[in-house]
């Protein structure tokens, strides 16, 4: 899925940045040194979770959620093979925003496709669905991510402090316009322009 490659390709340049990863990475690398076991395992564990109390919100995976379990990280290994990793922070940079842009696309992809979104975005629309707008439960979300990565050890740094910030408020303003724009039928799709919510 062209949503599934550009989540995982904006992850590895954002690694590649060595500006910080995402939250959701932070939990994976401490996890993983916390419990001895791997990095994509970890992730898997995660992955897993989070679906789990996206069912119990009422939030269903489909099948572009579980292709995005199994293949995101392999991809991420795949593209750091041929990503260079620049030194000068004015090429870090550009590199990081990029990523994050490949990702916050890739969600928006994702979710406006119906086909599954990511385990951490069902997670957010349930959120959304008991009435917290997009981008404060998105903001809520990661923090909370962030510091369970950090009591386990994870690493971050300034870019993960930039990503749980403009995360929720990107997405709270793109994703109606995707949801629109890809559906075939928008009579399916309620977005409440007040909350942003969005229900299919």
């Amino acid at each position: 899925m062209i949503s599934v490659a550009m989540v995982g390709m904006g992850i590895a340049m954002a690694v590649s940045a060595h500006l910080g990863v995402a939250p959701g990475d932070v939990l994976s690398t401490g996890g993983s040194e916390r419990f001895g076991i791997g990095v994509g395992t970890m992730g898997w564990i995660t992955g897993g979770t989070f679906t789990i109390v996206a069912i119990l919100m009422k939030r269903y995976p489909r099948v572009g959620t579980v292709l995005g379990m199994i293949s995101v990280g392999q991809i991420v290994n795949w593209c750091l093979l041929f990503l260079p990793e620049p030194e000068p922070i004015v090429a870090r940079i550009p590199m990081y925003a990029v990523g994050l842009a490949l990702i916050y696309l890739g969600i928006v992809i994702g979710i406006g496709s119906n086909l599954g979104s990511g385990p951490i975005e069902l997670v957010m629309l349930g959120i959304n669905d008991r009435g917290l707008s997009l981008q404060v439960g998105r903001i809520l979300l990661e923090a909370v991510i962030l510091i369970v990565g950090i009591l386990l050890g994870g690493q971050f740094g300034a870019g993960t402090i930039i990503f749980v910030i403009i995360t929720g408020p990107i997405l709270e303003r793109l994703l109606p316009v995707g949801v629109r724009f890809m559906r075939s039928t928008p009579a399916n799709v309620q977005i409440e322009t007040a909350n942003t919510e969005i229900g299919y």
